[in-house]
């Protein structure tokens, strides 16, 4: 029994021959599946950075175009509100001139132009005063002289 243990026949050699070139194939099989997931994995990785750069420069784009129409709308009503603005102040000034002047409240430029009238006149009088002094001082020696002269 033991020689028959040790002597394969023709029929099982052949079942094992299948059996190693099947499991030989299975593994082969693995492999080739490792290596197809390998390139296509590749593949798909160039593929999604392709469609990520696309999609990016696609929306940097968009975002720009909205960057642009915001900021034209942005200047435009500044530049509205500013002209308001303006034409507001114009109007609130007008009115308060008007409420100023109705209540008989001079300007700014009013009293500047007093003052410097009142200025002017001040001068005119110190002046005038000195005129006076100096003859009242030449009258009071010629008039002091001649009564001593007269005494």
């Amino acid at each position: 029994m033991s020689s028959e243990k040790k002597k394969e026949t023709g029929k099982e050699k052949k079942e094992k021959h299948e059996w190693n070139e099947r499991a030989k194939e299975i593994w082969l099989a693995g492999l080739g599946a490792l290596s197809a997931v390998e390139e296509e994995g590749s593949k798909l990785f160039r593929t999604l950075v392709d469609r990520g750069t696309s999609y990016e420069k696609k929306r940097k784009e968009q975002m720009d175009e909205l960057w642009e129409e915001v900021s034209e709308r942005y200047e435009k009503t500044g530049s509205k509100v500013s002209e308001s603005f303006d034409k507001t102040e114009e109007r609130i000034e007008k009115n308060f001139k008007s409420i100023i002047s109705g209540l008989g409240i001079p300007t700014r430029k009013e009293i500047e132009e007093l003052s410097n009238k009142v200025d002017a006149l001040n001068k005119k009088l110190d002046s005038m005063k000195e005129k006076e002094g100096s003859s009242a001082r030449t009258t009071q020696k010629s008039g002091g002289k001649s009564e001593k002269s007269k005494k």
